[in-house]
């Protein structure tokens, strides 16, 4: 995306344009046109504008605004059916999509439509389109053997995967032979082509950095995969694929293979700009400086980032643990994810973190692009481990300690404090979700002096400033008064990205941590809390997670409060059969109809919040057939799956969500099947004795 500074020059074409596309908006059956154009109007792509990148290259009066306004929007539509088309061609849909198949169609014929309007069948525009697409079907044919396994991986070398790139996306290319059509001046032509195939090759290299992990799970070869492997990802199974996966990425940017991407986009950058000079007033030079600057960010971040990390791992302090024989079962899966989590914590916690872009062009002030966040992630990884510590009589202290640490270090110096989720962003509030949870482990590991240091600025903010009559609060803890500017840009953000409003999982987060730290100072704001979960739960028992993928998370914690608090809530019956009626043949939970190793553990908690209650039997008829499957999860290093967690919804605050995004890891799922075998193996003592 650009920014909507130097692209107003333009704005009068393009609400021309927007005129004629929303004519043709009734001609087609579903908008077959337009439906995926006006999906994502408030995302404006390069191909919204692409002719007019060039239109200072030719004589202002040979270009005649109305044929520059139909060849954009052919441009465009047919720019729409081209990625259709490669969504297809790379099997990203799983079933056959007919009515994409037919939207393709129809962009088409309306291109060509568009197209004969302004250039007569014998121009030789249509002679340089025919060959730009050929050059595409040539290059869809040759991926295609690569992805299907008829020509081996080995064989896709930088020459040839350069080559690729430059076909594929030589149909760019038409905008330039339009414009010397309606022009005629084809002075810049092969200069401007050559232009255009070197921006593409340059981006392609950083697309293929950022999608490295989808390409490998579909198989899509990309120069910087076949640098790693030389033969295709569907001749792996699944699980040498997650294997595979781990291994690459430490390989990507630890041996120098991002660079070397990023440095190959570098140079091809230097080529496509070989004009610059000649014509400093082409608008493409925008485009070209801003892949440019991702660049060169993207390589300055990276450096940055693994220096830290192989500095931490370097200061990590040493700490070994054998655990006991297992007792049971459940503990034995208790062990097993210790053992993995004690393994991370020797690494510094890489694996846990978030990394993110928040580019200046979308409006972010960080000169840091590339942001990480693993303060929650951390905090819920020492919740679980302080749960397992008591089973040990404290032998993991020296390393909760250091936990702590790290996350006290972690709070934001500004304004009141807290902990955000990303903490060097500065758009990004301290939230009641990271406050809860570090209350809680700080109160686990007797650390009340801290809470009162740390947290009690925020939660008076929050509990002030941020709550409603209802006995719900806000999520993102922004003052109301007296902002400083970062808090007005905050809420700026809150409000136009993020979202605003009540979330019901990051509301029985506080509530627990309130009930944990003085049930009696807070016992109104626990009580009102409360009421306001029961009238949240669903009609199937099941609690929406705002921030979370599935019901699981939401369910589990919420149960967890309410068992604590309010043991005979007519909720907790309701959600106990939710989680019966949920469970699938395998004994597992899940988003889809596949059971997943988090979703399970999830639930289990939920299960084992009740089971304390009583009715531990019932329970525990649940339980057993979920042990099972979780222990057939366990993968060759004795982890779980990285399954999807955190859930950020990108366009919640308008009500238009456009795009999500997902985070999840290894090291979480480990945590919460850790968690949830321990509660178990301490529950079945229970019951058999």
């Amino acid at each position: 995306m650009i920014k909507q500074d130097w692209l107003s020059i333009i704005n009068p074409e393009n609400e021309e344009i927007a005129k004629h596309r929303s004519q043709l908006r009734d001609l087609w059956t579903n908008q077959l046109i337009l439906k995926d154009l006006e999906d994502n109007l408030n995302l404006q792509t390069i191909c919204d504008y692409f002719i007019y990148l060039f239109r200072e290259a030719f004589s202002s009066d040979s270009l005649p605004a109305d044929e520059m306004r139909i060849l954009a929007l052919a441009g465009q539509i047919f720019a729409n059916s081209l990625v259709l088309s490669d969504k297809l061609i790379d099997r990203q849909y799983i079933e056959f999509n007919v009515a994409s198949l037919l939207g393709i169609q129809a962009k088409q014929f309306e291109s060509y439509h568009l197209l004969y309007q302004i250039f007569p069948p014998n121009t030789t525009f249509w002679q340089r389109f025919r060959g730009y697409l050929s050059q595409y079907t040539q290059a869809c044919l040759e991926e295609n053997d690569f992805i299907s396994g008829k020509r081996p991986w080995s064989e896709y070398t930088e020459s040839v995967a350069i080559q690729s790139i430059r076909d594929r996306t030589g149909v760019a290319k038409t905008a330039i032979a339009g414009l010397v059509e309606l022009a005629q001046e084809d002075k810049y032509l092969t200069q401007l082509e050559e232009s255009i195939s070197n921006f593409y090759v340059a981006n392609q290299m950083l697309d293929d950095l950022r999608d490295w992990k989808e390409d490998l799970q579909t198989g899509i070869p990309s120069l910087l995969l076949s640098r790693l492997i030389d033969k295709s990802p569907h001749q792996y199974s699944q699980e040498e694929l997650e294997e595979l996966r781990k291994k690459l990425n430490h390989k990507i940017y630890y041996q120098g293979h991002a660079n070397y991407v990023l440095e190959l986009a570098l140079k091809y950058l230097d080529q496509a700009e070989i004009l610059k000079k000649e014509l400093p007033e082409l608008l493409w030079w925008n485009v070209t400086s801003k892949l440019r600057h991702k660049c060169q960010t993207l390589i300055e971040d990276i450096a940055g980032i693994v220096q830290k990390n192989l500095e931490r791992a370097k200061k990590q302090p040493k700490f070994t643990l054998t655990p006991p024989a297992a007792a049971s079962e459940w503990q034995q899966l208790s062990w097993d994810g210790l053992n993995f989590i004690i393994k991370q914590w020797q690494l510094g916690f890489g694996e846990a973190r978030h990394i993110m872009v928040f580019a200046q062009e979308q409006g972010f002030s960080s000169s840091q692009e590339y942001q990480y966040g693993d303060v929650f992630q951390r905090a819920l990884i020492a919740d679980a481990l302080c749960d397992v510590d008591e089973q040990l009589g404290g032998l993991l202290q020296p390393l909760l300690k250091e936990e702590v640490n790290y996350l006290l270090n972690c709070q934001r110096t500004t304004g009141i404090g807290g902990w955000s989720y990303f903490p060097d962003l500065p758009e990004l509030s301290p939230d009641a979700d990271d406050l809860a949870q570090i209350m809680q482990v700080l109160l686990r590991l007797g650390h009340g002096a801290e809470i009162v240091k740390f947290c009690e600025t925020p939660l008076k903010f929050l509990l002030e400033d941020c709550a409603y009559p209802d006995g719900s609060f806000e999520t993102w803890i922004i003052p109301k008064n007296q902002r400083t500017s970062e808090q007005e840009n905050q809420a700026k953000w809150a409000k136009e990205a993020w979202g605003t409003g009540p979330d019901t999982d990051v509301i029985a987060n506080l509530i627990y941590a309130l009930w944990l730290y003085d049930s009696q100072r807070f016992s109104d704001q626990i009580k009102q809390g409360i009421t306001y979960l029961e009238s949240q739960q669903q009609a199937d028992g099941s609690w929406l997670s705002s921030w979370y993928h599935g019901p699981y998370y939401g369910t589990y914690v919420c149960l967890r409060l309410l068992a604590a608090t309010k043991p005979d809530s007519p909720a907790i019956s309701r959600a106990s059969n939710f989680l019966k009626t949920q469970q699938h043949s395998d004994g597992g939970w899940g988003l889809t109809e596949d059971s997943d190793s988090l979703s399970t553990a999830l639930s289990l908690l939920g299960l084992a919040a009740v089971a304390k209650l009583g009715g531990g039997e019932e329970n525990n008829n649940l339980a057993t057939p979920a042990l099972s499957f979780l222990q057939s999860c366990r993968q060759p290093d004795k982890a779980w799956e990285n399954c999807q967690f955190i859930c950020m919804e990108l366009g919640r605050a308008s009500g238009q969500v456009y795009q999500i995004l997902s985070y999840g890891s290894r090291t979480i799922t480990s945590t919460f099947v850790m968690k949830a075998a321990n509660a178990w193996h301490q529950l079945s003592r229970q019951i058999t004795s």
